[in-house]
């Protein structure tokens, strides 16, 4: 094939560690990554404590730890979470004319799709949508290719074989599509640059190589283009979706495990006295293991949202054919 007219037939296939690590990064439940750190972390400090590496005894720094430093630690988390709470509302506002502009854009893509599928609507559901985007994408591919069999225009191996590529994309992209999926989903199924190299592919065959063909057959590919710059817009919009989601969630989940985590920290902390424990010692090493879970929390949640979002963030960088290594 031309070293040119480079294309990719499927979305990205990850190995087993590749998929462990998505789910942990971007597919899986939030909650449950951090309550899988949580754990990591309690079982860590409880190995410690029973190993009598750690101490926590009457005269220990406990009690320090939990009324200063673990406190402040969770209002400041508080605090950057109401910030990050207030820059997802600001997205909610604007003004009539900007609102107004993203409802015309969003309906516009809309009716370019169903358009392009040959229906009166395009669905709602993200999932729904991405599935009859790439669904056309793949059928408007197989009516290029068979306009090349059939004798309606002469393209070189290279150019079918790309189209054919583009038709399998399409395809794939479909496959790995529910109704009603999370957006984060949706979202992982373009994380990948395939359709930017698809889409310089295309551009370089109605360049190079239909310009001189029918009129059928320039529709087509301009079709195939405007489709794969609809992946592009889709995946962009879906990340704002997906990180708007998860901001808010996140919002709402450090408030409620806060004020926990806060109320904790104080009752570990009037557990201990001056040279002395209001409990009996040998349930020190329990008391002060459950009590950094709870305080901990806040911060775990934290964490695995940030995570997917710099993650998503990151491998959507680009918007067109630029691709950033």
């Amino acid at each position: 094939m031309d070293p040119e007219l480079r294309t990719e037939s499927s979305v990205y296939e990850k190995t087993a560690w590749e998929r462990v690590r998505a789910w942990v990064l971007i597919e899986g439940s939030r909650p449950v990554v951090a309550g899988g750190i949580t754990l990591g972390i309690v079982g860590i400090v409880g190995a410690l404590i029973w190993g009598d590496i750690l101490a926590v005894g009457p005269d220990s720094s406990v009690d320090s730890l939990f009324s200063s430093g673990l406190t402040a630690g969770v209002v400041t988390l508080i605090t950057v979470t109401l910030s990050i709470n207030q820059l997802v509302i600001s997205r909610v506002f604007g003004t009539v004319n900007s609102l107004t502009d993203r409802l015309d854009g969003a309906r516009e893509l809309h009716e370019d799709v169903a358009s392009l599928a040959e229906q009166p609507s395009s669905p709602n559901d993200p999932a729904a949508f991405l599935s009859l985007i790439a669904r056309t994408l793949r059928d408007r591919a197989e009516t290029l290719r068979s306009m090349g069999d059939s004798g309606e225009w002469d393209p070189p191996n290279e150019v079918t074989d790309a189209v054919r590529d583009i038709e399998a994309y399409g395809e794939d992209i479909d496959s790995h599509l529910e109704d009603n999926t999370q957006v984060n989903y949706v979202l992982n199924v373009l994380l990948g640059t395939e359709y930017a190299v698809n889409l310089r592919a295309v551009q370089h065959v109605r360049n190079g190589y239909v310009e001189s063909a029918p009129e059928a057959v320039q529709t087509e590919i301009r079709a195939v283009e405007e489709l794969l710059e609809s992946i592009a817009v889709v995946r962009q919009f879906y990340k704002t979706i997906a990180l708007q989601q998860d901001f808010a969630e996140l919002s709402r989940m450090i408030v409620y495990t806060g004020l926990i985590a806060f109320v904790t920290t104080i009752a570990v902390t009037l557990v201990y006295r001056e040279s002395a424990v209001t409990v009996p010692p040998s349930l020190l090493p329990a008391v002060v293991t459950l009590g950094l879970g709870i305080v901990t929390t806040p911060l775990t949640l934290f964490v695995s949202y940030i995570l997917r979002a710099a993650t998503v963030a990151r491998r959507t960088v680009s918007v067109g054919p630029f691709v950033p290594p």
